[in-house]
């Protein structure tokens, strides 16, 4: 009886224990869960906010000042590549490479939409209802420049097939 006993009281500590170190386990992992996420998103938003002042230099008239752009640009691109996710860093050099390989802007513009959308799947669990033409429209706000630039754009996507 009383080694029944004992045995039950040890069973109930080894449970308790193991309890308790699932738990500490848990905690720990979301707390490098939250660590990333907080990482990726700071690295995409650094990623649009330049994106945006190079818009912003744009319709400004003015010219963006290089050296400082390709700094925010290395960093952003170093951040990507730490915590992106493998769509939104493929999207990433897509573009990327689009921009050096003398391709024509809407090929880039394409890529840059493509990347877009990548960026906001990622933050949304796959779940973004937005699509390129939505995020032309916010960024010309001119709905007939949008459906020239979709015109062109689908151009361009035909003839790559």
């Amino acid at each position: 009886m009383e080694t029944e006993y004992l045995i039950g009281v040890i069973l109930s500590l080894i449970i308790a224990f193991m309890g308790w170190v699932m738990q500490r386990k848990t905690e720990r992992i979301k707390i490098m869960e939250n660590q990333l996420s907080e990482n990726k998103y700071k690295a995409y938003a650094d990623m649009v906010g330049l994106f945006f002042s190079i818009l912003k230099d744009a319709k400004r008239e003015r010219k963006s000042n290089q050296e400082e752009m390709m700094d925010k640009m290395l960093e952003s691109k170093k951040s990507i590549f730490m915590y992106g996710s493998d769509s939104v860093i493929k999207a990433f050099n897509k573009w990327l490479c689009s921009t050096t390989a003398n391709e024509i802007q809407t090929t880039q513009l394409n890529a840059f939409l493509d990347f877009m959308i990548e960026i906001r799947k990622d933050m949304s669990g796959n779940s973004t209802k937005i699509s390129k033409y939505d995020l032309l429209i916010n960024l010309t706000q001119n709905k007939d420049e949008v459906n020239r630039l979709w015109s062109e754009i689908s151009k361009v996507k035909k003839q790559q097939h």
